[in-house]
């Protein structure tokens, strides 16, 4: 089973209408732990998106599409990608192994030459065991094709480096423990608790980006 890889983007340079006029909805009908049905709103899969509608693809005469497999890893950037919520500006999901670069190349590119304007993205990305987590910035630029999507800085550090920056603060704490992450450990009168001081790294580590 992959690991998920769990992301947000950040779409700075539209009018929230611009951005959502191009994400596509639709009713579907749930069953709840009572046996009722019901109607609620879903997001359709990404190779039906009106953003994603300048990438090529071919669909069978059901309409799934084919060769899903590659066009995800070439157009997403992993194998699957589900996201979870895409409102004005805002996308946050996850994906399989690795994070959805190519998403966020093609989605700015269709909406820079929808509306022919500047656009920019950001993206934070974390493993779901923090064997990578990062940010990425992305924008635009016109040339006589029109617009086209550049990568930009990115940030990255792992669980590794988190434990390391543990290390160095609580130097007396054995993280070869073997129930390092279960233990309560007291240093100078202060209880602490490994997984809540590593969250709270990764957290800087947010903030510093």
């Amino acid at each position: 089973m992959a690991n998920h890889v769990y992301f947000t983007i950040n779409i700075e340079g539209l009018e929230d209408e611009q951005f959502q006029e191009n994400v596509k909805f639709e009713t579907r009908v749930g069953t709840n732990y009572d046996g009722e049905e019901y109607k609620y709103e879903a997001l359709l899969e990404l190779e039906e998106q009106p953003f994603m509608s300048n990438v090529y693809k071919e669909f069978d005469e059901d309409g799934n599409l084919l060769n899903s497999y590659n066009w995800y890893c070439d157009n997403v950037g992993a194998k699957w990608c589900h996201v979870e919520e895409c409102d004005y500006g805002y996308i946050a999901g996850y994906s399989a192994w690795r994070q959805p670069h190519e998403l966020v190349l093609n989605i700015l590119e269709f909406y820079a030459n929808e509306y022919d304007i500047e656009v920019s993205a950001s993206m934070t990305y974390e493993d779901e065991f923090r064997n990578f987590m990062g940010k990425q910035y992305y924008g635009t630029v016109h040339n006589d094709d029109g617009w086209s999507a550049w990568e930009g800085d990115y940030t990255e550090t792992d669980g590794d480096q988190l434990m390391e920056q543990f290390n160095e603060l609580y130097p007396s704490i054995n993280s070869e423990d073997e129930n390092f992450w279960h233990n309560e450990y007291e240093v100078d009168g202060e209880k602490i608790y490994p997984s809540e001081v590593i969250d709270e790294l990764a957290d800087q580590f947010w903030e510093s980006c």
